[in-house]
């Protein structure tokens, strides 16, 4: 089995000058935890739930310069007009972490509990992205006709 047998093939992504605000929409809306971010077809980084949540805390450096301030929880909550304004390309991963089609599907989940991912974008020889596949997407496709 392999993963362009278990993938989506309609993959939502944002583009580097997308904004948060749209990019909090977009996870809410369907119902995801992140998105590939794609220029001219090929993925140059992934923003999760988690890089925008990480905006709303300071840095260390923004912590050292003024802890008193910055270690206020309520200050922090104040950030997401900021945060909203905020370009993907300045808060997005780059680690990337990317997967043929062709590649065995269990090979693929290995990858994702090594990585820690729950996606993975899926890209062709080129690089450009043809799909998505999640760790409930290798379930469903090995065990959800077993256990009907």
């Amino acid at each position: 089995m392999k993963v362009v047998n278990a993938m989506s093939k309609k993959v939502d992504f944002v583009t580097p000058d997308t904004k948060v605000k749209e990019i909090s929409k977009l996870i809410f809306a369907r119902h995801i935890n992140g998105v590939p971010v794609v220029k001219d077809k090929k993925v140059i980084g992934f923003i999760t739930e988690r890089d925008i949540l990480k905006q709303f805390l300071p840095s260390i450096r923004e912590y050292m310069e003024d802890p008193v301030n910055e270690g206020k929880f309520e200050k922090m909550e104040k950030k997401i007009t900021r945060i909203f304004d905020m370009s993907a390309k300045k808060i997005m991963s780059r680690k990337l972490v990317t997967i043929s089609p062709d590649l065995p599907i269990l090979e693929a989940l290995s990858t994702m509990f090594i990585n820690k991912k729950g996606r993975l974008p899926v890209v062709d020889g080129k690089g450009h992205i043809v799909g998505i596949i999640t760790k409930r997407d290798v379930f469903k496709y090995l065990v959800g006709d077993k256990i009907k």
